[in-house]
């Protein structure tokens, strides 16, 4: 079936400042720091006996930490409608991090509090944040960090972000990463909502996790699992939808049959380039709440964090599948075919 002009994939050469402003930029490397930490959190929760634990938990959570709360309150707080409200509620508490009771005073509402496991988890939580803080701390120096913490603060406070942590967590966790999934989060529907206003109806706020990482040299699809810490199977599903509405194109891999490669089709170029243009608009808000230096040092340190972590795709390099293959035979001769077997099974 013949393509429509659409679909043709770009050269790696087109549009070149697009594509080096696309791929290099404070919100990107804000969001890519944010999924690493939110990543690094649910991961080491999980490891600690947490589980079915989701990221939409947290504002909850937090807001029952002092005591039991209304559910009509609740919902109010977290700008979110009651059925909302009351379906997350239903989540956590089948997870097993709260429970609903018969509101005291008045017998007839509900209100929702904190199982003894609601409250280790919070407490686990702040102990893995401040984990991560001094993880980051140390790729980018103490001070360094301290001050970029400091900016995401007064950035959170610019952008009249709601408040969905308990005054006390937020002493004990001090000046921490601890804002920056929620500035992330606003950030990618800022930029979601201008794409669709600009004309990419369909979109959605999970594909920026695929998109960000395809540069003129396209991306494998194993690397994008690796860096968000998902299954290939997840990654190709959203790849799939992007193919759909043709943004992309998958293709074979030579260096890895399970996997593909993706790449970027005209119509994701216009994209590329409509985003880019709202990642300036957003930039120079952030610079106005700042100011040029403060957010000068959020751009130079969020940009060296992002690089320290190798929170972006590495490009398919061209030839691997020579070397490879060389690579390869050269096993197999050195190995023999029985523990060459067992090599390719552990891989």
């Amino acid at each position: 079936m013949k393509r429509s002009p659409g679909w043709r994939s770009v050269r790696a050469d087109a549009g070149a400042p697009a594509w080096s402003r696309y791929r290099g930029n404070a919100p990107r490397h804000l969001i890519g720091i944010a999924r690493d930490l939110q990543s690094r959190a649910l991961h080491a929760l999980h490891e600690r006996g947490f589980e079915g634990v989701r990221p939409s938990f947290t504002p909850l959570l937090t807001r029952l930490w002092q005591e039991a709360r209304p559910l009509t309150s609740l919902a109010s707080e977290l700008a979110i409608s009651a059925q909302a409200c009351s379906q997350l509620v239903g989540h956590v508490e089948a997870a097993g991090y709260l429970e609903r009771r018969k509101n005291p005073d008045d017998g007839r509402s509900r209100v929702a509090r904190l199982t003894p496991r609601g409250r280790a988890l919070i407490e686990e939580s702040v102990q893995i944040l401040l984990a991560c803080d001094r993880e980051y701390a140390a790729h980018v120096g103490a001070g360094a960090y301290q001050r970029f913490t400091t900016a995401l603060a007064a950035l959170y406070r610019g952008l009249g972000l709601p408040v969905h942590a308990d005054s006390t967590l937020i002493a004990r966790s001090g000046r921490s990463s601890g804002v920056l999934p929620v500035i992330a989060s606003h950030i990618e529907q800022q930029l979601l909502e201008t794409a669709i206003a600009r004309g990419h109806a369909g979109l959605k706020m999970s594909h920026g996790a695929v998109l960000q990482h395809i540069g003129p040299e396209g991306a494998r699809i194993h690397e994008i699992a690796r860096i968000h810490r998902v299954s290939r199977q997840a990654t190709h599903a959203t790849a799939r939808e992007l193919e759909a509405l043709g943004y992309v194109r998958r293709r074979s891999d030579p260096r890895d049959r399970r996997g593909g490669t993706l790449a970027l089709t005209s119509r994701g170029a216009v994209l590329i380039a409509d985003s880019v243009a709202a990642i300036d608009a957003l930039e120079g808000s952030f610079r106005a709440m700042l100011g040029e230096r403060r957010f000068a040092l959020v751009e130079r340190v969020a940009s060296d964090l992002y690089t320290a972590l190798a929170l972006g795709a590495r490009a398919p390099a061209a030839g691997a599948a020579f070397d490879i293959e060389r690579l390869a035979e050269r096993l197999r001769g050195q190995l023999g075919a029985a523990d060459a077997a067992r090599l390719a099974a552990l891989l």
